[in-house]
């Protein structure tokens, strides 16, 4: 075989071996969580770290290939150590993750300590795949190569995990705030691999993982109480919502469906429907619900009901990607909802910003914080930002943005 292709397939074996390796030997508990192996938090991490440890891998491999000892050692043997390897961290992996977690240890320790995790598994895949040089030749000095490859190794890596984690403590935050505990616990597990030091909802990760270690046990016992013939209604109600709480989608809608559909119950079945992805269902209650308290909103359960109603049918018409019914139903909300217009122009800025109308997105971002400057200030600002990376002209040269054609 030839060497070239022989350094292709190399390389393509020390990403895709260990990394699959890994992923499907992870318990189902840590996939059906959305995780993969420890200490590397989600697979998309995995990935990235194997990728960028190969040049420091080759470096390493050109380094051990040129000494006496280890120049004509067979491929087939270092085949043999990539396996091993992979076993090794599937060994080491929970317990370093541990250590990361509950020692505090922070970001760049864990991106090292993964960095190093990788460069041992993809390093007996670049040995196999280099030729060893002609006889004679002196043992290699990696020198600075070797500095390089490790910086190439951890920063790329240390900044996308960076913005891995900025993403994910978003999603886990939004998940505590509706309460589905048993998939913020998954999030939360990642974060603290990553090392997070970003705060969830006010309390650290490790914090917060501790909370979520000691409720769902106790609200899975409440869980597996029987309900009897005669439970009430409000107790029915409380049962579905625990099910919503712990993941059981299906056992919280059949509870659901056999209550009386006031707006509260509607309200939560469509919740559910929502993350079932039966959408259309949940589209149809929604708007049942919706039509039924628009009129009412002068009441203030009415004005809430109506409220959700046009935030679940808005994330319902992002996530199928019907970006003019998310527009539609959001422009609703401002007009039918006066007292909440800033939430709604903060919304249709980042609808608008999503799509990359920035004019429009600007125009509802500012309306948003000159309504409620206290509660959109920071959001406004960090959106803005965003907006700036993406699309520079529309600012001006301190950053601000201009308002309008000049």
């Amino acid at each position: 075989m030839q060497s070239e292709l022989r350094l292709v397939l190399g390389a393509l074996a020390a990403v895709a071996v260990p990394a699959a390796a890994l992923h499907f030997t992870t318990g189902e508990e840590r996939l059906t969580a959305g995780l993969t192996a420890a200490p590397f938090g989600w697979s998309r991490i995995l990935v990235a770290h194997l990728v960028t440890a190969l040049p420091l891998g080759f470096i390493l491999a050109g380094w051990v290939r040129s000494v006496p000892d280890l120049r004509e050692s067979p491929r087939g043997w270092w085949v043999v150590g990539a396996l091993a390897a992979i076993g090794l961290v599937l060994l080491v992996g929970p317990g370093s993750a541990e250590a990361v977690i509950t020692g505090d240890l922070g970001p760049v320790a864990a991106i090292v300590l993964r960095s190093g995790l990788a460069v041992v598994l993809v390093l007996p895949w670049c040995v196999a795949a280099l030729d060893p040089p002609p006889q004679g030749t002196r043992p290699v000095r990696p020198g600075a190569m070797l500095c390089l490859g490790a910086c190439l190794a951890i920063v790329p890596c240390g900044l996308y995990a960076n913005a891995v984690i900025a993403t994910k403590t978003e999603q886990t935050t939004e998940l505590l705030n509706r309460e589905r505990l048993v998939l913020a616990e998954g999030q939360i597990e990642g974060l603290c691999e990553l090392g997070s030091d970003r705060p969830v909802l006010n309390r650290s990760p490790g914090e917060v993982r501790v909370a979520l270690a000691a409720a769902i046990p106790k609200l899975k016992q409440v869980a597996a109480r029987p309900l009897s013939p005669t439970t009430s209604p409000a107790t029915r109600l409380d049962r579905a919502i625990l099910f919503v709480r712990l993941d059981r989608l299906d056992d919280a809608a059949r509870l659901l469906e056999s209550l009386v559909p006031t707006d509260t119950v509607q309200l939560l079945l469509a919740s559910v429907y929502r993350d079932q992805s039966r959408w259309s269902e949940s589209d149809a209650l929604y708007s049942e619900v919706l039509q039924k308290s628009i009129t009412r909103a002068a009441d203030s359960n009415a004005k809430s009901a109506c409220l959700t109603a046009i935030e679940g049918l808005a994330f319902n018409a992002r996530a199928e990607r019907r970006p003019a019914d998310a527009e539609r139903v959001l422009q609703l909300g401002l007009a039918a909802l006066p007292t909440e217009a800033a939430h709604f122009h903060f919304q249709l800025g980042r609808h608008y910003a999503d799509g990359g109308r920035t004019g429009q997105a600007t125009e509802h971002l500012r309306a948003a914080t000159t309504l409620d400057p206290t509660r959109f200030r920071e959001p406004v600002d960090k959106l803005m930002g965003q907006l700036w990376v993406a699309t520079p002209a529309c600012f001006g040269p301190t950053g601000s943005l201009t308002e309008g054609k000049k």
